[in-house]
């Protein structure tokens, strides 16, 4: 009965990962432009925001104390693109959207480090 219950367990994280896409800077573009950036949500912190950012993302500061009732104010049944510096927050994010019941998550795999090196824009 154990090993049943351990394969069952990982059959259900992994169906109920397949909502979560970690996406290449050149995906996460593409992605952007398919769904006009419309929830492109940026969970860097407000001083690296102001620094930098992808033009048309919205801020919501990962260590916000109102930072999970900020996502759940989004539309779960429309893409959510989630980034940060470099990878991390957004990742925990995601998983966060994922058990808050969003349908489709797109994660910048190597954060805004990553889509900086490939060369992409930002705005200060």
């Amino acid at each position: 009965m154990g090993i049943i219950s351990f394969i069952t367990s990982c059959v259900r994280h992994f169906l109920s990962a397949e909502n979560i896409q970690h996406l290449s800077a050149e995906e996460f573009e593409k992605q952007i432009i398919a769904t006009n950036g419309e929830q492109l949500i940026d969970v860097c912190y407000p001083r690296e925001f102001a620094k930098h950012h992808i033009q048309g993302a919205r801020n919501i500061n990962f260590r916000s104390p109102d930072f999970r009732a900020q996502i759940d104010k989004l539309d779960r049944n429309k893409p959510i693109l989630l980034y940060c510096a470099h990878g991390v927050r957004s990742k925990l994010t995601a998983n966060m959207c994922r058990k808050m019941g969003f349908k489709s998550i797109y994660d910048l795999d190597s954060g805004l480090v990553g889509w900086l090196k490939k060369g992409k824009a930002t705005k200060p």
